[in-house]
């Protein structure tokens, strides 16, 4: 496997490790379905980032939730460097990579090369509000 294979896979595992460290309350007995992350970063020797992170839950046969998670170190380091090796191989950096990992662990990471929302001043991200109907819709799961 290549580094930048290599460096994807070890990013998502970390990110799945984080889903019970949640910002609010605690996991429980939940199980994820889909992992989602949205991690912003801008350039330079001591790199600013960002970043959204949730999951798709459910605890037993309840309802489908939304939950906030937060990324550890390791997770962090791990977006960071995919951004080393995609910066090596292809001379360009990206702004924002937005991840989503689904349960039967199929994974897919997305790059953007504009300014990134958050850090460019975007406080309030609401972008991701509506998600839990988002992925209700695609996946019809009531």
């Amino acid at each position: 496997m290549d580094d930048l294979n290599a460096a994807y896979a070890d990013t998502v595992r970390e990110v799945a490790a984080c889903v019970r460290d949640v910002n609010d309350g605690e996991w429980g007995t939940r199980d994820w379905l889909r992992l989602v992350v949205d991690f912003e970063t801008e350039g330079g020797e001591s790199p600013r980032t960002s970043s959204i992170s949730f999951a798709i839950a459910r605890d037993g046969d309840g309802p489908l939730e939304k939950v906030a998670f937060r990324l550890s170190p390791a997770a962090k380091a791990g977006f960071s460097r995919i951004a080393r090796i995609m910066q090596a191989q292809k001379g360009q950096a990206w702004s924002t990579s937005t991840l989503v990992v689904e349960r039967d662990g199929r994974y897919d990471f997305q790059f953007a090369y504009t300014p990134p929302y958050r850090l460019s001043g975007h406080l309030n991200d609401t972008r991701y509000r509506d998600y839990l109907e988002r992925y209700k819709a695609e996946t019809g799961t009531p």
